[in-house]
């Protein structure tokens, strides 16, 4: 059954481009279907390692010292989810804002009558087809934002991937500021934000040769719009999208005009007015903080970087996080100013089984480590 999950950093673009995927016809894309499914499924194997009550276990895995990657797929592969699972988990989204794709209490308990039990990978592909809103359609899937985590196991199973990417200075923007607490909940440290969006661009890094993985940047996708929907669809294999589609306001997977979800008013159509838009919005000193945190994967991804490469350490020290009191619970986070002076190190020199933890995989660090300066 062709497969198709979508996902990226909060505030990247996931949703523009789910309603963009949705409106061809031979997509059916679920926007946000079941989001707490995820942090169920990251919770039992937390549990497992004997972390009880995991606060964010969709979290960004740098300095993760309880697992690796193979131990989260082995865990996976030998999960057996059944309908009674689905019904838990849904019955946990109910009036949670997070969940923007809803179902019918009929439709919901018809998909889960016939739901055959098995891995994450087989549930999802049996929801994704039977609760599709285009039963026509050649692919099934949908987009969860912070999933990245899974992407190898759902690679593994023959899933197709999309990933978005945006400058996490626009990221942080969004988030912080206008409606992005609606949208992303209450303020996080702004070291917090940084890390999940690095997570974002470490699996981008690693799995972009992938045959079955696409990565795209929110910029490319809103500035040249067709010819990034043509590359997608000759990744799916299937008919151009409609020339029409990026001519008027988009419409979402209920047919009704869609007026977007930036945090700075709506949008019915394709625009760049986001684009750096954090020069407008974002506090200099914050600006100035992600470029440093970032500045290798900045580089990597093609955005623009004012800051020498010299100069970062010296900013990361004297950093003050305007944002660090928004959640107590995640003081700690704003304090890892040693933790992103001993990435640069890393980053200059050999490192040895010491860089793992601090970019997920040895590859991403071989490939930040070529957009350094001589």
């Amino acid at each position: 059954m062709p497969a198709l999950f979508v996902t990226g950093m909060q505030r990247s673009g996931t949703t523009l481009l789910d309603k963009l995927l949705a409106n061809h016809p031979q997509i059916s894309l679920l926007s946000q279907p079941f989001p707490l499914l995820f942090v169920e499924v990251k919770r039992r194997f937390l549990a497992l390692l004997g972390e009880a009550e995991a606060r964010y276990p969709l979290g960004d895995l740098f300095l993760e010292t309880r697992y690796g990657a193979a131990d989260l797929h082995r865990f996976l592969a030998g999960l057996a989810l059944d309908a009674a699972d689905l019904r838990a988990v849904f019955a946990g989204m109910a009036g949670y804002s997070g969940q923007y794709t809803r179902f019918t209490p009929e439709r919901l308990a018809a998909a889960l009558e016939t739901l055959a039990p098995g891995d994450l990978a087989a549930v999802l592909a049996q929801l994704y087809r039977s609760l599709a809103q285009e039963p026509t359609a050649g692919w099934y899937g949908g987009k969860e934002a912070l999933g990245e985590e899974l992407l190898p196991f759902l690679l593994d199973r023959g899933f197709r991937a999309l990933v978005i990417v945006r400058d996490p200075r626009d990221v942080l923007a969004s988030l912080n500021h206008g409606r992005g607490p609606e949208h992303a909940g209450r303020l996080k440290p702004t070291l917090f934000n940084v890390r999940n969006w690095r997570k974002s661009a470490a699996f981008v890094l690693h799995l972009e040769d992938h045959p079955n993985f696409f990565w795209l940047r929110y910029e490319d996708l809103v500035a040249r719009p067709r010819e990034v929907l043509e590359r997608i669809s000759s990744f799916l294999a299937i008919e151009p999208f409609a020339a029409e589609l990026l001519a008027g306001p988009l419409r979402d997977q209920e047919g009704r005009l869609w007026p977007g979800n930036s945090s700075h008013g709506e949008r019915f159509g394709i625009e760049t007015a986001s684009v750096s838009r954090y020069r407008e919005i974002l506090p200099p000193e914050v600006a100035r903080y992600v470029e440093a945190a970032c500045w290798p994967e900045l580089r990597c991804f093609g955005y623009e970087v004012d800051l020498a490469w010299e100069a970062v350490p010296e900013v990361i020290r004297g950093f003050a996080d305007p944002y660090e009191g928004a959640r107590p619970e995640l003081k700690g986070c704003a304090a890892g100013a040693a933790g992103e002076l001993r990435r640069c190190e890393l980053l200059r020199g050999d490192g040895g089984s010491e860089v793992q933890p601090y970019f997920l995989f040895d590859d991403v660090c071989h490939r930040l480590r070529e957009v350094l300066p001589a």
